[in-house]
């Protein structure tokens, strides 16, 4: 961790470049609560970072394309790759998504996701107790009194809606809806849904929809709505996640414009139009939460027009482990390029979740996600396929410490097809090829010592490696000790 006093210059340093975007304002960000001089830093960082964001045009091109191009400036400098290691300087860094089991009251729940670098929960309205969401409060600040330097997120999401009248967590949206005529739906009047897995149908988030009394579209009253039912009641949050961040609604057609005619989704005024609808929201959330991190779950690199510089995070889900996985689509190298590319496409501090989805004794699909990611700086990820977005699995590997990187994000591999990342404390190799290799290393380097894998992760000396195909190892320093970064 740096001294406080490299922490202060650090600041001093930041607080005297311009703003990410010349002529907008910063807004004033809550520093004093932040005691740790690491959060100190992380406050610091978002208010110079992130900027008020002027209202999107209505104006369409001719032919009734939304022109991109009228769009506020959005490409911003690249991201500070300080900013982040000041808060969670050792690696791995560990992300939870749990958003599925709603026990978060229980003290051992807490004990684990307190483990954690970063965290993102999926509360509900009226969860624990209609208390205007202090029960929700208490948790968030018994998880920060166990990790200071927890940050802790919540889950929203922008393009459906559950409709189900007896769901009282969510009948104010449905009321909503109903009232202001927001939901999507076909030439026929019918609802539409992209999905059937979430019993939830889709929202007209475009500005075709009409607005309401208080000129308001769905994007800006869900900003209000989530704003006073979690993010106002508990200034503890760190984060406002918002799921589904695609490149276009995934519905097939439906009546967009509200002229009697099912339009593809995938059509191109159409792509735009939901694009922009979900910019709309993320400005309504700015504007309304300056301090909090945006993070979202997109399905492309975020490099559109309306969604490039505009988030502070992207969560990958499932890059690995599924038949939808990005490696199962695109190759190692593909999963990597869009893993190690995005932070480009976003506001600092480009806080990048590295997800993966497997059963919790696939120690194989650990040790090759794992080493994967810590070719880049993501957060690390791991979803147990039978417990979904619940609990949190815990391997040998996140108990070592491989200290801060000595080297930048690797792009290109060390030798004979095996990538390495060297840290200050221990070494990740990963062999993404389809052969297993042999390589030798530098002396002074041992495995780790776990219980879950004993042959590979015990504890021994090694100079000669011998990786599988898709596979990936932890090695730690004989002698741990301080070392200057390598150029």
């Amino acid at each position: 961790m740096q001294s406080t006093a490299a922490i202060r210059q650090a600041c001093i340093d930041r607080l005297a470049r311009p703003p990410t975007v010349p002529g907008q304002p910063t807004p004033a960000r809550r520093l004093l609560q932040q005691t740790a001089p690491r959060l100190l830093l992380w406050s610091l960082a978002l208010m110079l970072s992130s900027t008020t964001l002027a209202t999107a045009p209505t104006a369409s091109a001719p032919g009734g394309i939304l022109d991109a191009a009228a769009l506020p400036a959005a490409t911003p400098p690249a991201p500070d790759r300080a900013l982040l290691p000041a808060l969670h300087p050792e690696y791995p860094r560990l992300m939870g998504m749990n958003i599925g089991e709603k026990n978060y009251d229980d003290p051992q729940y807490q004990a684990q996701l307190a483990r954690l670098d970063v965290v993102v929960l999926g509360f509900y309205r009226g969860w624990g107790a209609h208390d205007g969401g202090q029960a929700i409060r208490r948790v968030v600040q018994a998880l920060k009194r166990r990790n200071p330097a927890l940050l802790v997120g919540q889950y929203t999401v922008l393009n459906e809606a559950a409709n189900e009248p007896q769901n009282t967590a969510e009948n104010d949206k449905q009321e909503k809806l109903d009232a202001a005529g927001w939901w999507l739906r076909d030439a026929s009047h019918r609802h539409v849904q992209w999905t059937t897995d979430y019993n939830a149908w889709d929202i007209n988030i475009t500005d075709w929809a009409r607005p309401d009394a208080g000129g308001r579209r769905y994007p800006q009253w869900l900003a209000e709505r989530d704003h006073q039912v979690f993010f106002a009641p508990v200034p503890e949050f760190d984060i406002w996640y918002v799921d589904n961040v695609m490149s276009h609604s995934r519905i097939a057609a439906a009546d967009w414009a509200g002229e009697g005619n099912d339009e593809a989704g995938e059509s191109r005024r159409v792509q735009q139009a939901f694009r922009l609808g979900q910019l709309r929201h993320w400005q309504a959330a700015r504007r309304l939460a300056p301090r909090l991190l945006l993070i979202g779950n997109p399905d492309n690199d975020l490099s559109y027009p309306e969604y490039k510089g505009r988030l502070q995070g992207a969560f990958l889900e499932t890059l690995m482990g599924a038949r939808w996985s990005l490696y199962a689509r695109a190759g190692w190298r593909g999963m990597m390029q869009r893993y190690l590319g995005i932070d480009t496409n976003l506001d600092a501090p480009a806080l990048v979740g590295f997800n993966v989805a497997g059963r919790r004794d696939d120690y194989r699909l650990l040790r090759f996600a794992l080493a994967s990611c810590l070719m880049g700086d993501g957060y690390f990820s791991f979803s147990d396929t039978r417990r979904g977005y619940s609990g949190v699995t815990w391997f040998d590997e996140y108990d070592q410490k491989l200290g801060h990187p000595l080297e930048p994000p690797q792009t290109r591999p060390w030798k004979d097809g095996i990538y390495r990342r060297r840290f200050s404390n221990g070494m990740a190799l990963v062999n993404p090829g389809l052969l297993g290799r042999r390589v030798t290393i530098e002396a002074g380097y041992r495995h780790l010592r776990g219980k879950q894998v004993p042959f590979i992760n015990d504890g021994k000396a090694v100079t000669v490696i011998s990786l599988p195909a898709s596979d990936g190892v932890l090695l730690l320093k004989s002698s741990p000790e301080s070392t200057l970064s390598i150029k």
